[in-house]
């Protein structure tokens, strides 16, 4: 399972980009764009640093729903990418906004079982060994800043492209 994850707020620009991500545009223009916004970094990418399973298990615990935007392609639309071990989906903003709402509607006590659940430390890139203190600390700082970025993105009212890689 990849570890990697980077989430990229996607414009109505960004989307009408000739060929943007239509499925009708050859696989290598779209990987060409989509390699050009994954290397991309700033304030409208969200790199998860590794921390993708993790963080996935603090939103969405063992299930699904809009909280398991991060590894569920069906929370958005597919997008068909032939870069090599990518998969990626594309979010609107109203699902952004819906998704955002939900993730501060979570209680920090439904935050901190999960955090404590031996499920988490059977994650990458914990497994096989016990969480520290330092990798809690870590994952609620990326946590935190995926909280942020969300809100931020469902402010803009714009779409976001989730990857994992």
């Amino acid at each position: 399972m990849s570890t990697q994850g980077t989430l990229i707020q996607l414009t109505q620009a960004d989307l009408a980009w000739p060929g943007a991500l239509a499925p009708e545009t050859s696989n290598a223009e779209r990987d060409a764009r989509l390699a050009a916004l994954l290397s991309s970094d700033g304030p409208h990418t969200y790199a998860l640093e590794g921390a993708l399973p993790g963080v996935h298990y603090l939103l969405a615990g063992d299930g699904t729903g809009p909280l398991a935007f991060l590894m569920d392609v069906t929370s958005g639309e597919p997008v068909d990418i032939s870069l090599p071990l990518t998969q990626a989906h594309l979010l609107s903003p109203s699902t952004v906004a819906a998704i955002a709402d939900a993730i501060e509607s979570m209680s920090a006590r439904a935050i901190r079982v999960r955090l404590e659940s031996a499920a988490l430390r059977s994650c990458e890139p914990f497994s096989p060994r016990p969480l520290e203190d330092e990798d809690k600390e870590w994952l609620l700082a990326v946590l935190q800043g995926l909280m942020t970025f969300m809100r931020r993105t469902a402010d803009d009212r714009v779409a976001l492209l989730v990857a994992r890689h």
